[in-house]
């Protein structure tokens, strides 16, 4: 298949620069142009390095299905800038400056292939299995429902002005209920949301900047209280011994892999990971769930006429609408012949995960939402070995909070453009302004 006179040339679309997501968000018209006419690309621009785009469903569930040629153990797991990987570089050489750590190590397990990532994942994953989440049901249900009332008085409140759905309701129950299954008190939860929004995006809220700081200061502070903050959790629970809690922290810290111990550098790794990913990419597919439905009011009213019976197939539409996870980056091991492109050893691919999930060879009208699609095999959370360890947890909460959300769509109407961060791997939006309105 070759260009038509009317279709841009591909060296000219632009998938990679991070301020574009902000300021018109996702490039669906670049995604669907690759996944038509080099659906495996040869992505060459100044300043980035070069890696292999790799758009169609097929082609990314491929790349997940070998892991042995497909590793996330290479120089890059996130594509990025070449200045945000040598940054990337410094701050891992500062760590192991500051702390006697080794320089060799990755900086968690997501970093690892097989045994070691399956040894680490398998320290935690039967707390995030059905069978758990069943057992959470009942406390996600409440605390979905104490949360979505406060938002529903706030926005009532209002008085028709409008209010941030972000801060409002979306990070409510994420972090919560991940700060509860790692045993955090509630009072700590608001430094974790100051210090995990400053190292995924960054973002500082107004509140955390002290005088005079400027924004490197306010970085270098935060992830320093955050490291403390840890250090002293694993001390805790160290204290208190293996039978001091149910929690995940006390689970870690006595956890052993061969009969040993994690050391301090893998525990904060873990600790890390589970705290920052445990709220992120599900607040963001509350936010755009939520303006999703407000834009589609045929699928609001679905929803709201049924909540018990859509809710399942509509949150993993919504998870297919949204795609917070933009891309993840895997290093080839060995030549591989990739939907006829051969993707050389030590090749860097990239899979974009919205534009997977976009795919017309996969999905009927890609490009409508159908809370009732089904069935929706999304690649939201990936596939095979490295499939996201919380995405069980994702689904029990985000079915939480649209069930109990469902009764007031109706109420809700945009009032202005979300705000999207700058942040090439997360489709993180840190504002979206609605208004109540009585139907």
């Amino acid at each position: 298949m070759t260009l038509t006179d009317h279709t841009p040339e591909l060296d000219e679309l632009d998938i990679h620069t991070a301020r574009r997501y902000v300021e018109h968000g996702y490039p669906w018209q670049a995604w669907d142009l690759l996944r038509e006419y080099a659906p495996v690309y040869r992505y060459e621009r100044p300043g980035f390095p070069p890696f292999w785009a790799v758009t169609r469903y097929a082609d990314v569930h491929t790349v997940h299905a070998n892991p042995e040629v497909f590793i996330n153990g290479g120089p890059i797991l996130r594509l990025d800038t070449e200045h945000g990987l040598e940054a990337l570089d410094r701050f891992k050489r500062r760590q192991h400056e500051r702390f006697g750590w080794d320089p060799e190590a990755p900086m968690d397990m997501v970093f690892l292939d097989r045994p070691e990532h399956l040894d680490l994942r398998m320290l935690t994953m039967r707390r995030f299995t059905p069978a758990s989440m069943r057992r959470l049901e009942t406390d996600l249900a409440d605390l979905a429902a104490r949360h979505v009332a406060d938002f529903v008085e706030r926005a009532r409140a209002a008085g028709g002005e409008p209010l941030d759905l972000v801060a409002n309701l979306s990070v409510g129950v994420p972090l919560a209920t991940i700060c509860g299954l790692m045993g955090l008190p509630e009072s700590d939860w608001p430094r974790i949301l100051a210090w995990t929004d400053m190292l995924l995006f960054p973002m500082v809220a107004a509140e955390n900047v002290r005088p005079g700081e400027t924004p490197k200061d306010i970085r270098r502070r935060l992830g320093a209280e955050f490291h403390q903050f840890r250090d002293e959790l694993i001390a805790d629970r160290r204290r208190r011994g293996p039978d001091g809690g149910d929690d995940l922290a006390t689970l870690l810290v006595h956890a052993t892999i061969d009969g040993q111990p994690l050391n301090d550098q893998q525990l904060h790794g873990y600790l890390q990971l589970l705290i920052g990913a445990g709220n992120e990419t599900t607040r963001n597919a509350i936010t755009g769930g939520v303006q999703a439905l407000l834009e589609h009011p045929d699928q609001r009213d679905r929803l709201a006429a049924d909540p018990d019976g859509m809710v399942e197939t509509a949150v993993e539409e919504l998870l297919r609408w949204t795609s917070p996870v933009i891309q993840f980056a895997r290093t080839a091991t060995s030549d591989f012949e990739l939907n006829g492109v051969t993707i050389r050893k030590g090749d860097t691919v990239g899979l974009w995960y919205p534009s997977a999930n976009r795919d017309e060879r996969q999905f009927d009208n890609p490009y409508q939402l159908d809370i009732g699609r089904n069935p929706n095999y999304h690649l939201a959370f990936g596939h095979g070995q490295h499939f996201c360890l919380g995405a069980n947890l994702a689904r029990w909460e985000l079915r939480a909070v649209f069930k109990a959300i469902a009764p007031y769509l109706k109420n809700l109407r945009p009032a202005g453009s979300p705000k999207r961060l700058a942040n090439l791997h997360v489709g993180a939006i840190g504002e979206l302004p609605v208004r109540w309105v009585e139907a």
